[in-house]
C-alpha cells in the first residue's frame, strides 16, 4: 500500500477557512491516491489546560504531560479536534473516519520517562499496526489519525504528531509524506530549497545552514525514507492547489535519499 500521508499541525487545524481549502484539495486527490491525514493541535491543548488550572510544562519544545493534562490532551486532540476535522471532510462528501493511536492497536508507546512510578504521559511510539487503515483505504474510507496512544498497561499517553505521521507513513510505505508547517519549507539562508537530498542535508547539519528544531525533523525524515517511505515534503499550506504543487516539487521542500 503506498497512501499519502498528510500531516497538519494546530494552527493549521483552527483556521477555518484554510481548513476548507485544504479539505477541498484532499477531496480532489482522495479520488486518484488513497489518503491519511494526521493531525496535531497543541495549541488548543495549552488553551484549555490553562482555562481548567492545569499549567502546560515544555522543555526544549517537548510537552511534558502530566496525568492530570494526559485527560486534556485526549478530550481535544481526539475529541474537539479529530471530530471536527471529520466533520469538515465529511461535509465535502469525503468518507472520514476518526481514530486515535489506541483505535484497533494503531500504534503503542511508552513514557519518555524513566521513572515509572510518577512518569510523564508524553511518550513515544514502539510499534505500529496499519491493519486498521489498510482496512479502512480499501474500502474507500479516509482515516484522521490524533496522535495519542496508550501504553502496555493501557494508561494514556501523548505522541508527537510528527513521530506519528513518521511511523505511520512507514508502516503504510507512503509515497509521499506531506509535513504542512508554518514555515514555507528547509530554508539555506533566505532561499527555500525545493529538493533536498540525504547527502546535502547531512552536509548542511554540519556546516550550520540547518540548525535548532529543523534538525531533528531532517534526520527523522532520513531515517524515514530508509524504512521505506518514497519522499517527505516540508512547506507550509497556501491555499487550494497547494497539495498538488507539494506533490509536484513546485512548493515547499521535498526531502529524498538520492
Amino acid at each position: 500500500m503506498s497512501a499519502i500521508t498528510v500531516k497538519i499541525g494546530g494552527s493549521l487545524a483552527g483556521k477555518k477557512e484554510s481548513m476548507r481549502e485544504l479539505v477541498g484539495d484532499l477531496a480532489l486527490l482522495q479520488r486518484s491516491r488513497e489518503c491519511v491525514l494526521v493531525h496535531g493541535g497543541g495549541a488548543e491543548v495549552t488553551a484549555l489546560s490553562k482555562t481548567l488550572g492545569c499549567l502546560p510544562l515544555f522543555e526544549n519544545g517537548l510537552r511534558i504531560t502530566s496525568v492530570q493534562e494526559m485527560d486534556i490532551v485526549e478530550m481535544v486532540l481526539s475529541g474537539r479536534i479529530n471530530k471536527r476535522l471529520v466533520r469538515m471532510l465529511s461535509s465535502a462528501g469525503i468518507n472520514a473516519v476518526g481514530v486515535s493511536g489506541a483505535d484497533g492497536g494503531l500504534f503503542r508507546g511508552k513514557s519518555i520517562s524513566a521513572e515509572q512510578a510518577n512518569s510523564t504521559r508524553t511518550g513515544t511510539i514502539t510499534g505500529v499496526r496499519p491493519a486498521l487503515l489498510e482496512l479502512l483505504l480499501v474500502r474507500d474510507y479516509f482515516p484522521v489519525v490524533s496522535s495519542t496512544s496508550m501504553d502496555d498497561s493501557g494508561e494514556g499517553l501523548n505522541i508527537n504528531a510528527d513521530e506519528a505521521a513518521l511511523e505511520i507513513a512507514v508502516s503504510l510505505q507512503s509515497e509521499s509524506l506531506i509535513f504542512l508547517s508554518d514555515i514555507p519549507g528547509i530554508m539555506i539562508g533566505r532561499e527555500v530549497l525545493s529538493v533536498l537530498n540525504e547527502r546535502e542535508a547531512l552536509r548542511a547539519i554540519q556546516e550550520g545552514s540547518i540548525s535548532g528544531g529543523m534538525i531533528p525533523k531532517v534526520k527523522a525524515s532520513l531515517n524515514a525514507l530508509h524504512r521505506g517511505v518514497g519522499e517527505i515534503v516540508i512547506g507550509e499550506y497556501g491555499g487550494t492547489g497547494s497539495l498538488e504543487l507539494f506533490l509536484t516539487g513546485k512548493l515547499g521542500t521535498i526531502i529524498k535519499l538520492h
